[in-house]
Order: structure tokens, then C-alpha cells, then sequence
């Protein structure tokens, strides 16, 4: 079993390192890149009061600059609802050591990996999931970014609904970052698309839909379809055929998403809309059956 990171900052330390703008809460997480606080900034750097309720990540290794400047250049260019959006960034020294942090605006709620640990979802919370994920997949291709790292922890399910993608970290855009170094996949087994997987240049959305495709499959699965094996997932698999409780239309939609050819998948703004009419669908089934005198049949959907 592999250990957790262990966390090399101090709350006060951070505080003090930015200055007294920032009251530091309690840890959201820890990682191979760095730490999360949950803080508010009372101040912003030119010192005008503010009040944010913000999620601070802290990186561990100035080495990760290219990527964090990566996470950084994409959310500076995109606004979307389903996108978290980054509120400041910067150097800072946190106990003599040299850190760069960011900013990003504190969504309430969960991520959709920890809400897996309860067991597989019911189709329309998979759809709505589906619905936001793939418009934020939309509006990063509009600058013709790749988000490159799709999976449960990269999506927070808000308190009061719908789905947000977060950690651009892995985003590349399409005509950069072409050395053979750069192909090397950097975001996560288990959910490259095929091409991904091969290292191949010119990444598109196809690519995060295919990722997007894994997610689902394994929200209604409640586990990974192929237990993180990315050899299996590259030769390609099917959501249809076997004893989902989900309708037709969702389990074709995701074998087209899951097409190992990315001209077969479908775009991500025809998904975001395909899936709202579906769920527009089983909230007019549900209507439907809690009229009254109507005679109940099969409800197992």
C-alpha cells in the first residue's frame, strides 16, 4: 500500500509567507505536486480588502513550473461555470522554501471520486455529471486546449448540483509542447484515450471525451471498467451488451465515446446537449408515473 505524502508546510508559515492576506484553514489534500489549504483571502497582493473563499494549492518543486504555468495560462484564458476559476497566483517563500502557489475559487462539495466510495450512481446523476464535464471539455477546445487528465478526483460534484472540472495541470494546447519529451502522457493510467496512451502529438477533445467515456462507465459501474489496466482500455470496450441499469441511449452514447478511433466520438457540445434531453426524458417518465391513476410498471431505471 502506498504511503500519503507527507505535507512540508505549516499553516502559519504559509500565512506569514503571503503576507497576513490569507487566513489558512485546514488541509484539503496532499499530492506529488503539492498541498491544499482551504483559506480565505482578506486582501489581494495590492491591498484591497477582499473576502474569498479560495482552495490554496502550494507546489512542492519549482520543476513543476512549465506545468503550473501550463494550469495557469489555461484557466487565465477560459470562464466557464463547469471550470474552476483561479482567483491569484504567485511566488512566495514559505520557511526559506521558494513556492509557487495558486488561488482557486473554493467549490462546496465533493469530488466524484470520493462520492464512488458509496457505491455506483444512478444514471441521471451520471448524466448530470456527463452534462458538465463535457461542456467544460467545449470550452477549453474553443482555445484548443486539452485537459489531458479526466477522471473522479479532477471532478467536484457542488452541494448544490452539477459537476465542476478542475486541476488544469496536465492541459496542453494543440500546437504546442511538441519535443518527444512533451508526448510523454502526463496525466493518469487508467483514463488516456488510445492515443493518448501512444504518446501521439496532436491531441484533441476526441482525446478528453474518451476519458470522459471511462468516468461514466465507471460511475455506473462503481468500479474501474478494466481495473486500471490501460492496455485493455486502449484495444477498446463496450458499455452496451451487458446489465447496466441505465437506458439505451446513455450506453450507445458512451461506446461511441469510447470508439478507440477518435473520429468516431461524438463532440463534447453534442454530448452536453444529448445528455440534458436525456435526463429531460427520465424527470418526464418520473411526472408521468406520479400522476394520478397512472399504473405503475417497471420502475428499475
Amino acid at each position: 500500500m502506498s504511503s500519503r505524502p507527507e505535507n512540508p508546510f505549516l499553516a502559519s508559515d504559509v500565512e506569514t509567507a503571503l503576507g497576513r492576506r490569507y487566513i489558512v484553514g485546514y488541509e484539503l489534500g496532499v499530492g506529488g505536486q503539492g498541498a491544499v489549504f482551504k483559506a480565505t483571502r482578506t486582501a489581494r497582493p495590492d491591498g484591497e480588502q477582499v473576502l474569498d473563499i479560495v482552495a490554496l494549492k502550494l507546489h512542492l518543486y519549482l520543476n513543476q513550473d512549465v506545468r503550473v504555468e501550463r494550469e495557469i495560462q489555461a484557466a487565465e484564458n477560459i470562464s466557464h461555470p463547469a471550470l474552476a476559476r483561479m482567483i491569484e497566483d504567485g511566488y512566495c517563500d514559505v520557511a526559506n522554501r521558494r513556492t509557487h502557489y495558486i488561488a482557486w475559487e473554493f467549490i462546496e462539495g465533493e469530488t466524484l471520486a470520493k462520492r464512488l466510495r458509496n457505491g455506483p450512481l444512478l444514471e441521471y446523476d451520471v448524466l448530470e455529471i456527463g452534462r458538465h464535464v463535457a461542456a467544460a471539455i467545449a470550452a477549453i477546445w474553443s482555445r484548443h486546449i486539452v485537459h489531458g487528465d479526466i477522471k473522479p478526483s479532477n471532478i467536484m460534484l457542488r452541494e448544490d448540483g452539477g459537476a465542476v472540472l478542475i486541476d488544469l495541470g496536465a492541459a496542453r494546447y494543440l500546437d504546442q509542447d511538441n519535443s518527444p519529451a512533451a508526448r510523454k502522457p502526463i496525466g493518469t493510467p487508467g483514463y488516456f484515450s488510445p492515443e493518448q496512451a501512444r504518446g501521439e502529438k496532436r491531441l484533441s477533445c476526441a482525446s478528453d471525451v474518451f476519458s470522459l467515456g471511462v468516468v461514466m462507465l465507471q460511475s455506473l459501474l462503481g468500479r474501474h471498467p478494466t481495473n486500471y489496466h490501460q492496455s485493455t482500455l486502449s484495444e477498446g470496450i463496450r458499455a452496451s451488451g451487458g446489465k447496466l441499469a441505465a437506458s439505451t441511449g446513455l450506453l450507445s452514447a458512451l461506446d461511441k465515446m469510447l470508439s478507440p478511433k477518435p473520429a468516431f466520438r461524438p463532440s463534447p457540445v453534442g454530448l452536453s446537449d444529448y445528455f440534458h434531453r436525456l435526463q429531460e426524458t427520465i424527470q418526464e417518465e418520473f411526472a408521468t408515473r406520479a400522476r394520478p391513476g397512472h399504473k405503475t410498471g417497471d420502475t428499475s431505471r
